[in-house]
């Protein structure tokens, strides 16, 4: 559940009608998890494991589809959201709460008042709604967010930790030990290690390693051996039975890769048959010798620690980096280092100390229940006792501030350089493996050149862009209409430079800028940004403006405003007169309308590399239409940015005849809520056997422009034609204007 201002937005599952249904039909229905993603303003207060009957309005998952950034939908599938909502009324049924609540409930407020109580939150029960974005950031740039999400390690160590103690509780009181005590700890242990995952929520790192768990204590109660890969494949197969769309989510792929890599690089060590020497044989100094063999003991176990730690980690960094690089388009070169300061810290101290200290309120705090003790007092006992597991926590704090003074701690990077990295990789790999050992060498190190070009290809794009090598352009250049909602935001690139129209919409912190654009041109490669045109200032058009001009500082920006907040100052350029850059010809044409509303003051901009003909229109509507007919201007063209994003007040007959396009592309929102484009606008396109494109139905829409014309490349159908990126329709409704 989350909270931004007055709204709330939180998941909800249907409980199924088992009336009427037979044993069968009932189980499978409760198997199956369907949740529904709803918003409520000022709402009632919401706990989980309450029972309400809402009435909301619902429509389907369906979200933006671009190159690079979140892909939401994806998300949702994953998380068994089927649909979204906003409430229009409710009534609680009943107002029980899980017991993971209820301890909630009376922790958190203690964890709170510490100063590291966000980290102490997610630690406890995999809660990471307290972490604000910067310490987000910082988890980021320094590869630890594994560490705040409960996975293996943290229940290996608390299986670890319980096993330990209630072995030297009980040896204490019984030396003696016997198999079935062994097994009963084992058992207390793997329970309350369970009790863990069930506060933690059970992601899919959590029930991979409480499964594995699981199975070691099975197959060791029934003295039956199984080897670490088999309980690895064991655990895959019944998180995929449970839930077979895991596979859409990152949390699998890191969890089980992280797990596989330690596997690989802790090999069992055969046992040496070197017999030793008998401290018999030096009577003299035999206290001596011992002494001596248990340091060098010592020190050989501690060497050999810091080896695996160390195999285990650089094996770690490139493997999970590579993966975090496909699924998030970044790499974090601190991570190597700084995780074998964390990972040993948090195994040995902060979760061992975490846990303990948690126990230790949950035992005072049901002693305190019982007795009726004020909540003050228990509220002083919980910050006491939480004290330590605070403490400990400080080195890690001050590694994550430090981060954000490193350099090149969070590098983005672009797909093509990433499929360059991967294919490095596979001939690093091939080297490793000593293919040459068992195919012929002149074969492999040919395959290896091969391998290693792109790499090449994309050092000499970097000399270039710093301008070590004199840069020559072909004829080759793309325009992309990204898919921003009810909103603009179309990118023009030749190689690394860019040049943006438009920047989307924004609202409060939320920006399509923050969520779209700038997460396209990372994985496109743009970084450096020419100019900027804002058509006119309304949100749709300018809301990103101040997010790409803090990120493209030596941008200039094309607009005919000045007084809006969004400029930042920054140096500004009429929409008017004709300028080229790059490869191909910019004609901006000035508006002669002296009183238009803002929709007709928009830029106007034509765009051709003397082939094929480009014209973007705005939020333009009948008037400025028609004094761009009566206009010197030439406005015909192959492509047309729909106008007004296919408004009733624009795209004319006279006008639609006058550019004579083959393509007409429409930028608007699939079911959005002004019902855009009108299906009697686009009748008048394919009327004239216009082809035309909506984003919100299919997504980006990229368009390459070479010497034989253009090519269409749409995200839904060409770019990502996965099932899950496919459009689901359930919610559209025709809307009025």
């Amino acid at each position: 559940m989350s909270q931004n201002s007055d709204w709330i937005s939180f998941d909800v599952r249907v409980i199924p009608q088992t009336q009427n249904r037979t044993f069968f039909e009932a189980a499978a229905l409760a198997n199956v998890q369907r949740y529904y993603r709803l918003t409520w303003q000022k709402p009632a207060k919401i706990e989980p494991g309450q029972i309400w009957q809402f009435t909301a309005r619902m429509k389907g998952i369906s979200s933006i589809q671009n190159q690079g950034g979140f892909n939401q939908q994806k998300h949702y599938i994953s998380q068994h959201i089927i649909a979204k909502g906003r409430v229009k009324r409710a009534e609680i049924l009943n107002e029980g709460t899980s017991i993971r609540q209820k301890i909630m409930e009376v922790t958190l407020p203690i964890l709170q008042r510490l100063s590291h109580g966000d980290i102490l939150q997610a630690l406890i029960f995999g809660d990471k709604s307290a972490l604000d974005d910067a310490r987000w950031q910082q988890l980021r740039q320094t590869g630890s967010g594994h560490l705040v999400a409960i996975s293996g390690l943290h229940l290996s160590v608390v299986f670890g930790l319980f096993y330990g103690l209630l072995m030297l509780g009980t040896r204490a009181l019984a030396p003696k030990q016997h198999r079935l005590r062994v097994q009963v700890i084992m058992l207390v242990a793997a329970l309350i290690t369970l009790g863990y995952g069930y506060l933690s929520g059970f992601a899919i790192a959590t029930q991979r390693a409480l499964l594995m768990m699981l199975l070691l204590v099975i197959f060791s109660l029934v003295k039956q051996f199984s080897h670490s890969w088999d309980r690895l494949l064991y655990a895959l197969f019944f998180v995929l039975l449970i839930d077979p769309v895991a596979t859409l989510g990152a949390g699998l792929w890191l969890s089980f890769l992280a797990l596989a890599i330690i596997l690989l690089a802790v090999t069992p060590q055969p046992i040496s048959n070197k017999p030793a020497t008998p401290l018999a044989a030096h009577s003299t100094n035999g206290v001596w010798q011992k002494c001596m063999t248990t340091g060098r003991a010592m020190r050989l176990a501690l060497w050999q620690g810091i080896k695996i730690l160390w195999s285990i980690q650089w094996r770690l960094a490139i493997g999970l980096g590579g993966l975090q690089a496909v699924l998030f388009g970044m790499v974090t070169p601190h991570s190597i280092w700084l995780n074998l300061l964390f990972v040993p810290w948090f195994s040995l101290v902060a979760i061992p100390l975490t846990m303990l200290c948690f126990c230790l309120w949950l035992l005072c705090f049901t002693v305190f229940a019982f007795l009726g003790t004020d909540l003050h007092v228990v509220t002083s006992v919980g910050a006491t006792l939480f004290t330590l597991a605070n403490f400990s926590l400080i080195p890690f704090d001050k590694l994550l501030h430090l981060s954000d003074h490193l350099p090149w701690a969070l590098l983005p990077i672009s797909e093509q350089a990433l499929a360059a990295l991967l294919f490095m990789l596979i001939a690093i790999l091939a080297i490793h493996l000593r293919l040459h050992s068992v195919v012929d060498k002149r074969i492999i190190r040919f395959c290896l050149m091969i391998l290693c070009l792109p790499v090449g290809f994309q050092a000499i794009a970097a000399w270039q862009q710093r301008g070590l090598l004199n840069q020559e352009y072909a004829g080759l250049w793309q325009m992309h209409v990204l898919d921003v909602a009810q909103g603009t935001a179309i990118v023009m690139q030749q190689g690394r430079h860019g040049f943006i129209y438009d920047t989307g919409a924004a609202y409060g912190e939320f920006s399509y800028a923050k969520r779209a654009i700038v997460p396209f041109l990372t994985a496109r490669g743009i970084s450096q940004i020419d100019y900027i045109v804002v058509s006119h200032d309304d949100n749709d058009h300018v809301g990103g403006l101040s997010v790409l001009l803090q990120a493209f500082k030596s941008s200039q920006l094309i607009a005919d405003f000045s007084d809006t907040p969004h400029s930042q100052n920054a140096m500004l350029q009429p929409c008017s007169g004709n300028m080229r850059w790059l490869n191909v010809d910019i004609q901006l044409m000035a508006n002669p309308l002296i009183k238009a509303n803002d929709n007709n003051n928009s830029c106007v901009m034509s765009v051709t590399d003397g082939l094929t003909r480009v014209l973007l229109t705005g939020d333009i509507e009948a008037p400025r239409e028609l004094s761009l007919l009566q206009s010197d201007n030439n406005i015909t063209a192959d492509i047309l940015l729909v106008p007004h994003h296919g408004s009733r007040t624009s795209s004319t007959e006279a006008f639609i005849e006058a550019v004579n396009p083959s393509l007409a592309i429409v930028n608007a929102g699939f079911a959005n809520q002004y019902g855009f484009p009108k299906a009697d606008v686009m009748a008048r396109y394919h009327q004239r056997n216009v082809l035309t494109l909506q984003t919100g139905y299919v997504g980006q829409i990229s368009l390459t422009f070479t010497e034989r014309g253009y090519k269409i490349a749409t995200y839904r159908q060409d770019l990502a034609p996965f099932w899950y990126n496919q459009l689901f329709k359930f919610g559209e409704t025709t809307k009025a204007e």
